[in-house]
């Protein structure tokens, strides 16, 4: 594996860690978990289409165009929401901080829930893609020899499940109606396939240096 494939690596596995660690609730949200969870879009965008490119001579061009157009249009989504998000947040908590009185601030509380509603809807949107690229991705892996049918069916299994609880509880997210949250599942899902593309790229530079 070269330096700059190490780079990229580590940095979507930093990336996905951030991801995990908020979703949790492990970590709360400050200026330096901010500053790197704005970084998770940029840094999907480009591992994926490094990776996709990676898996070219055993994905039919196709399902390469699906998993890039469907994979991208999901992590700029993704990076919209989390920009928003955060902007509403920081936004709304100065404006209470000057509020005159308790009458301003229950107000403000108000519109808050109101604006909210645009980045709950571009959540929705970002999973509608994310878990679409999610499937198509572990169907094209679940023949690789590299990465097997387990690993295809896990990726197929909790994309489609993630999916279907974001529709059946819209316009609410599954953890508010008492469903299952399987996005940090999906991130691990993600962490599988990073481990086993790196150890797939070591074989093959061992096996041409031995050649």
């Amino acid at each position: 594996m070269t330096r700059n494939q190490r780079l990229l690596a580590g940095l979507g596995i930093g990336a996905l860690v951030v991801y995990l660690t908020t979703a949790t609730g492990v970590v709360h949200d400050n200026r330096i978990t901010v500053a790197l969870a704005f970084a998770i879009g940029p840094v999907a965008v480009i591992a994926i289409l490094r990776l996709v490119a990676s898996l070219a001579p055993d994905i039919d061009p196709p399902t390469q165009r699906l998993c890039r157009i469907f994979l991208a249009t999901a992590f700029v989504l993704f990076t919209t929401m989390v920009v928003i998000q955060q902007m509403l947040q920081l936004q709304f908590r100065d404006l209470a901080a000057a509020a005159p009185d308790a009458a301003t601030v229950a107000t403000l509380g108000l519109v808050r829930q109101g604006v909210n509603t645009v980045q709950r809807g571009l959540d929705v949107a970002f999973d509608l893609f994310y878990c679409v690229g999610i499937v198509v991705l572990a169907g094209a892996l679940y023949r690789h020899p590299a990465f097997g049918r387990f690993v295809g069916a896990l990726g197929i299994a909790s994309g489609g499940a993630l999916l279907a609880l974001n529709l059946i509880a819209f316009p609410y997210v599954p953890a508010e109606s008492g469903l299952v949250d399987l996005g940090p599942v999906t991130g691990l899902w993600w962490l599988m396939i990073i481990g086993l593309q790196w150890r797939r790229r070591r074989s093959q530079a061992q096996a041409l240096a031995a050649a």
